[in-house]
């Protein structure tokens, strides 16, 4: 077990040490990001009130699974702000520079951590972010006013057979060269509840402010991390809890 952690650390590290600040050509970004081929007509729901909003396209998993079978997901925040496919690979290096279709691309795409799965206790999300494109991860960097938390709570992450709805309960700045900054946050699992619940407390107190929410050791996790664009040495953190599920 405890070789398994330090194995996962490790992958955790360099997933967050390859994060950062990234300035783009209009080429660059259209390469990392465009999936307009994937977009499908929305499928009415009995919630359809409008007739604008019925119509409205959305991604389409299936097409984006036969384009690359490492697709996992779909991440979507309110109004679309991020609204991206979420990938998983053996190692955390290989999503950091390619895009969907496995080609060069300066943004990558957002990638769950190598340590867990979209099952695990806490799922762990990495994204890049621009410092002059507000593409993939970017809006991330909004979370550190608190009115900004307080419009967009909330998210979710659609996969093949559901949507599962988080509540963001912790938003944190971590500074890569403070060795007593915490990468717990990284970790897919924890061993006891005394443990989960300690992090939790922890994580809560390092918070930029305080939220609504908490979490208990019942709780299953979405983690967000993303670069800070004011310095690339340190880490936008969203931390997140499952608070519903709903079948496709």
């Amino acid at each position: 077990m405890k070789h398994k952690k330090i194995k996962a650390a490790v992958l955790a590290i360099t997933a967050i040490a390859a994060l950062g600040g990234i300035l783009y050509s209009q080429f660059g970004t259209k390469k990392s990001y465009d999936y307009t081929d994937y977009y499908v007509e929305s499928k009415p729901t009995k919630n359809n009130t409008n007739d604008k909003e019925a119509s409205e396209k959305e991604l389409s998993l299936s097409l984006l699974k036969q384009t690359n079978k490492d697709v996992v997901g779909i991440l979507v925040f309110d109004d679309r702000v991020i609204y991206e496919p979420i990938v998983q690979a053996p190692n955390n290096d290989f999503y950091v520079r390619r895009n969907i279709e496995k080609q060069y691309a300066n943004a990558g795409i957002p990638f769950i951590s190598a340590s867990c799965n979209i099952d695990s206790q806490n799922v762990v999300i990495y994204g890049h972010s621009s410092k002059w494109s507000n593409i993939i991860f970017t809006p991330l960097m909004s979370y550190i006013d608190e009115n900004y938390y307080l419009k967009h709570p909330a998210f979710e992450f659609i996969t093949k057979n559901e949507t599962r709805t988080y509540k963001i309960f912790d938003v944190m700045n971590i500074d890569l060269n403070n060795l007593n900054d915490s990468l717990e946050f990284t970790q897919s699992s924890w061993d006891t509840s005394n443990e989960f619940n300690a992090f939790i407390s922890n994580s809560i107190n390092r918070g930029l402010y305080k939220t609504k929410e908490s979490s208990t050791s019942n709780d299953k996790l979405m983690t967000l991390v993303t670069c800070d664009t004011r310095d690339n040495n340190k880490r936008i953190v969203i931390l997140a809890k499952l608070v519903n599920i709903a079948n496709v």
